[in-house]
């Protein structure tokens, strides 16, 4: 991350932009282009948790091979595969709980199982705030629903 920074630092930033728009649509009970701001949530959520997915997948395997190695490529796919049911279920709001904790279930596995010395601090610490972000819309579009 050290050579792109500022553009990493950047488009992580705007990523959040459509987050924004999709909750201020559900909370203002408003649509674009004929969609409410909770199905524009989560599918906007799952191409980005499918994102984050990919992002483990190349770390995972610039490491040498390992158990742990295994355990991430393959919990990643799972979180990745259940990114997109959610999105078969036809239910946005169920949707949004399970890419919720699919966004909590990446960002634990790249904390926790990735080793220290293959994960940059700042990385992690822009990851960290932006997830709490994300986590936080997340609740914010689920809580006229419940």
């Amino acid at each position: 991350m050290r050579f792109y920074k500022s553009v990493v630092v950047t488009l992580a930033t705007l990523s959040i932009v459509p987050f924004i728009l999709a909750t201020y649509l559900n909370l203002s009970h408003s649509t674009l282009f004929g969609k409410t701001g909770v199905t524009i949530f989560a599918t906007y959520g799952a191409i980005i948790l499918s994102f984050l997915s990919g992002i483990i997948w190349g770390r995972v395997i610039e490491q040498p091979e390992s158990g742990a190695g295994k355990i991430l490529l393959i919990s990643s796919n799972i979180v990745l595969l259940s990114a997109w049911c959610s999105l078969l279920l036809n239910t946005p709001e169920l949707s949004v709980v399970l890419l919720l904790l699919g966004f909590i279930t990446l960002f634990w596995l790249e904390a926790r199982w990735l080793k220290p010395s293959y994960v940059n601090k700042a990385y992690l610490t822009l990851h960290f705030g932006i997830t709490s972000l994300v986590c936080i819309m997340h609740l914010l579009v689920l809580y006229p629903h419940y």
